[in-house]
C-alpha cells in the first residue's frame, strides 16, 4: 500500500470515536510496537519522553561521529516506514495519543522532504482534538508554520511562529529538559519567521531576524555544524571586507559599515535561498 494511502487511513481512524476497544486491537498495537529494531524503539520511547524537541542527527552536533553514527535518521526512517505508518494506525485503533504522536514526530522529517506533511499533521491536528492533554512535540508546530509558509497561507504562519517567539517556546502540554531546548526551538521560530518576511520581500528585517536566530544557534551548548559554519562564513566575510576597506582608504572602517556589511551579505544569501534549514 502506498505511503498516502496509509495516512488516509489513518486520518480516518483518528476522525472516527471508536467504541471500546477490542482485545484484538489491543494485540495487534503490541505486535507492531514490538517489531521495531532496537534503535527505533529507543527513539520512540524518548519521543515519547520528551527528550529533544527536534528530533536529532548524531552527525548534527558531534564532530567526533563513529561509524555506527554515520548512517542518516532518514535512512532508517525510510527503510522501516511501513511499520511505522502500521504502528501509527495501530496506536490511534487503542487511543494510545502520545505513541501516536511518537510516531508522527519520527516521520514528520521524511515525510516533509517527499512533500507528504500536509496528510501527516491533519492526523496530528486530530489527535490533539481528541486528546489535548497529550503534548505536541515544537518540530510538529513549527512544520505546520513551515506548511502555511509553502502555501502560501502567510497569516497562519505567521500566527504561529509568533506565538512560539512570545511564549517563548511554549508549546501546550510540551515539557522542555533544558533551557537549551527551549533557546533552540525559538532560534528556529525566529529563523523560519525571517523565511516569512524574505518571502513578503522584507529583506532587512528578514536579515535582522536570520542574524538573530543565528547568534540563537550558536549559543546552545551544542551548536548546530551547519548554521555555525554559515556564521562564521558571516564573521570571515566581515573581517574580509574590513581589511579591504582599511588598505584601500588608508582608514579604519567604522563601526556603523562594520554592522551594516553582514545585513547585506544576508541579503544575497536570502536571494540564493541558502537559509532553508529543512532539516528541521
Amino acid at each position: 500500500m502506498e505511503v498516502g494511502d496509509l495516512l488516509s487511513e489513518c486520518a480516518k481512524c483518528a476522525a472516527v470515536r471508536r467504541a471500546p476497544i477490542s482485545q484484538a486491537h489491543r494485540l495487534h498495537f503490541c505486535s507492531c510496537r514490538d517489531s521495531l529494531s532496537a534503535e527505533l524503539a529507543s527513539l520512540l520511547q524518548e519521543a515519547v519522553d520528551m527528550k529533544w524537541p527536534f528530533v536529532p542527527e548524531k552527525w548534527q552536533f558531534n564532530p567526533a561521529i563513529g561509524a555506527s553514527d554515520k548512517t542518516n535518521l532518514s535512512d532508517l526512517i525510510r527503510d522501516h516506514l511501513p511499520k511505522l505508518l502500521a504502528l501509527l494506525k495501530a496506536s490511534i485503533m487503542v487511543d494510545e495519543a502520545p505513541t501516536a504522536l511518537a510516531v508522527i514526530l519520527l516521520v514528520d522529517r521524511f515525510l516533509y522532504w517527499t512533500d507528504q506533511s500536509s496528510q501527516l499533521l491533519k492526523i496530528a491536528r486530530l489527535l490533539h482534538k481528541a486528546h489535548p492533554e497529550t503534548p505536541i512535540a515544537p518540530q510538529l508546530v513549527i512544520r505546520q508554520s513551515r506548511v502555511y509558509l509553502n502555501s502560501g497561507k502567510l497569516q497562519r504562519a505567521e500566527f504561529i511562529l509568533s506565538s512560539l517567539i512570545q511564549n517563548c517556546g511554549t508549546t501546550g502540554c510540551w515539557t522542555y529538559r533544558s533551557e537549551s531546548d527551549r533557546a533552540l526551538v525559538q532560534a528556529v521560530s525566529v529563523q523560519v519567521r525571517g523565511t516569512l518576511l524574505q518571502k513578503l520581500g522584507l529583506w532587512r528585517e528578514a536579515a535582522e531576524l536570520i542574524c538573530a536566530s543565528l547568534v540563537g544557534y550558536y549559543a546552545l551548548p551544542q551548536p548546530d555544524r551547519k548554521v555555525t559554519l554559515i556564521l562564521l562564513l558571516l564573521i570571515y566575510t566581515e573581517s574580509l571586507w574590513s581589511d579591504i576597506y582599511a588598505t584601500t582608504l588608508h582608514t579604519k572602517p567604522s563601526k556603523l559599515k562594520m554592522k551594516i556589511f553582514p545585513l547585506k551579505f544576508l541579503y544575497f544569501l536570502l536571494s540564493k535561498n541558502v537559509f532553508t534549514f529543512n532539516h528541521r
